[in-house]
């Protein structure tokens, strides 16, 4: 199964969580306009029922994530509708059953919720197969490589090869043999090494690991990816001189024309 988008890289907990906050106070005042209630229900009901949305949205990557077709988008979309909706309306039942919150009737916010879920959702499916496609840069985008971290087509002069990588972890050392590497992704000055069990982030440039690791299982498919080429399931065309790997896990990276080349004669093919 594909890592999570979100939780696969750390630092964008950050701004989706800004982006929470927005939507939070975005309903919030929106709903205090659309229905002239108090503000304290309306908060209420911003934070219970876009926290919601925000649940299932992180949920259904699992599924448009891993299949892309787009009846299970439909299929998916409408069912984050509809149990977002049926949510909203448990919390709205609750203000006003239990808490005794004066509040609009449900139904009358209905077609605001349409309004305001609809194209949310829109937004975060289309995200989500940028991120899947590999359309979007993540960590070329958020982090600039350096020009001499390019992969040149002449081959490089390699050190001694290492057998295993240590990365601290506050009072911890993690110590991982190459073999369990299943690639490895660039993130500025730092790398994130990601084995079957997890991911860590070392300071270390792709250059020096590029040069390090053992020649016979790694090979550099873009500026920004290393890949264990025994954890390799197929390679594929994705779009005009554009190819995409796919991993044994399910994991698909990016390979610019210069990393196609050299996985070619790595491969023997």
């Amino acid at each position: 199964m594909e890592a999570h988008p979100i939780t696969d890289y750390p630092y964008r907990w950050i701004p989706a969580l800004g982006l929470s906050l927005f939507l939070v106070i975005a309903q919030t005042a929106l709903l205090r306009c659309y229905t002239d209630t108090d503000w304290i229900p309306a908060l209420i009901d911003g934070i219970t029922t876009i926290g919601w949305f925000i649940v299932l949205s992180y949920l259904s990557w699992f599924i448009v994530g891993t299949v892309s077709m787009c009846r299970t988008n439909i299929i998916t979309g409408v069912t984050v509708i509809l149990l977002w909706l049926a949510g909203s309306f448990m919390i709205c039942d609750i203000m006003v059953r239990i808490a005794g919150m004066p509040y609009i009737p449900f139904a009358y916010t209905i077609p605001f919720r349409l309004l305001f879920g609809i194209p949310a959702w829109i937004a975060i499916l289309l995200w989500y197969h940028l991120q899947q496609a590999g359309n979007v840069p993540s960590e070329e985008a958020n982090f600039p490589i350096p020009e001499h971290e390019e992969i040149s087509t002449e081959e490089q002069v390699r050190d001694e090869p290492i057998d295993r990588i240590t990365v601290k972890d506050g009072s911890r050392i993690h110590i991982i043999k190459v073999e369990e590497l299943l690639y490895i992704q660039a993130c500025g000055d730092y790398t994130t090494l990601v084995t079957a069990t997890g991911e860590y982030i070392k300071e270390q440039t792709m250059k020096y690991l590029e040069t390090h690791l053992p020649a016979d299982n790694f090979v550099r498919i873009h500026r920004s990816s290393i890949v264990n080429i025994t954890q390799i399931s197929r390679l594929e065309l994705f779009g005009k001189e554009t190819y995409q790997l796919i991993l044994k896990n399910g994991v698909k990276l990016r390979v610019s024309l210069t990393g196609y080349r050299l996985l070619k004669d790595r491969l023997g093919i």
